[in-house]
């Protein structure tokens, strides 16, 4: 099992896949919404994935796939960044191995055409037809770096 994460300005993405190649397959894809007002929010962040990253059953612990955020001038937003920490250390705190994935690696995971966008090329692979609830940018991260790992 690979949980792909993806954190935004409000939320931390977190997409619940198996399998690999032809087969591989979305099984849960939630939003954990936070606000970086205050340390009791960052702490609600970390009790939630905790929680989702323990529930991966029995077995070999499951691998995060984390979309690294961007940095440099149009880098990505503080919240992000802190959420990108938080969801770190929750996996840290489960021993989960986290595998980092850099958004520049994904047009070419993904096979993008010349000068297709990964997030669109990622909603065509896993939502063709529009019907995944819960779809957005994040969505698109996430699912896109448990694609690129599991493919590794």
């Amino acid at each position: 099992m690979i949980f792909g994460v993806s954190a935004t300005r409000s939320a931390v993405v977190v997409a619940e896949t198996k399998g690999t190649g032809d087969k591989f397959a979305i099984t849960v894809i939630k939003a954990v919404p936070f606000e970086v007002q205050s340390g009791d929010n960052l702490a609600e962040l970390l009790r939630c994935l905790t929680s989702i990253f323990g529930r991966s059953g029995q077995g070999a612990g499951p691998t995060i796939a984390l979309l690294k955020c961007s940095s440099g001038r149009f880098g990505s937003c503080l919240e992000a960044i802190k959420g990108e920490a938080i969801t770190e250390l929750a996996a840290f705190q489960k021993g989960l191995h986290v595998v980092k994935v850099a958004p520049q690696s994904l047009k070419k995971t993904l096979g993008c055409v010349a000068e297709q966008k990964w997030r669109d090329r990622a909603a065509e692979l896993f939502n063709p037809d529009g019907k995944r609830r819960n779809w957005s940018k994040g969505a698109a991260g996430a699912v896109a770096a448990a694609f690129k790992v599991a493919g590794d």
